[in-house]
């Protein structure tokens, strides 16, 4: 995963939406690492389900799940500045469309302090070249 971010950090991305089942605790952490990181926009998107929306044939958990209008998948979505915090905060359990206007400048601005793709990314030391065609390199 490390090098796959680093070729979307080279490729100059300014928004980047991360679409998660549910951007719990953990996914809210990654997408605001990912937001510092690449010093980019994030927009971290998590879905909304009721357990009445699951499969029939599947046994409910009567620890995890106490009715049918419970959610199961919480939502979480949220958006992400390029220095890491938030532009509007996680909204769980509620369908909501979440809306922040974004200075595309701010991408510049944050890179001053930490630019992986730039000053830091070190051309001198390292190559990194990923394959844009999706096919693997033919060994010699």
């Amino acid at each position: 995963m490390p090098l796959a971010r680093q070729a979307l950090h080279d490729s100059g991305e300014d928004v980047h939406v991360a679409v998660w089942p549910t951007v719990n605790e953990v996914h809210q952490l990654a997408s605001r690492q990912y937001a510092f990181e690449g010093r980019c926009f994030v927009l971290a998107s998590g879905a909304l389900m009721r357990a009445a929306a699951l499969p029939p044939e599947l046994e409910l958990h009567p620890d995890r799940v106490s009715g049918p209008h419970q959610w199961v998948l919480r939502g979480g979505s949220a958006i992400i500045g390029p220095d890491g915090n938030y532009l509007v905060e996680p909204l769980f359990d509620e369908p909501r469309l979440i809306v922040a206007e974004i200075d595309l400048a701010r991408c510049r601005e944050e890179a001053m302090t930490l630019d992986v793709a730039g000053h830091y990314h070190r051309p001198e030391l390292f190559e990194f070249k990923p394959l844009r065609s999706g096919r693997r390199p033919v060994e010699g």
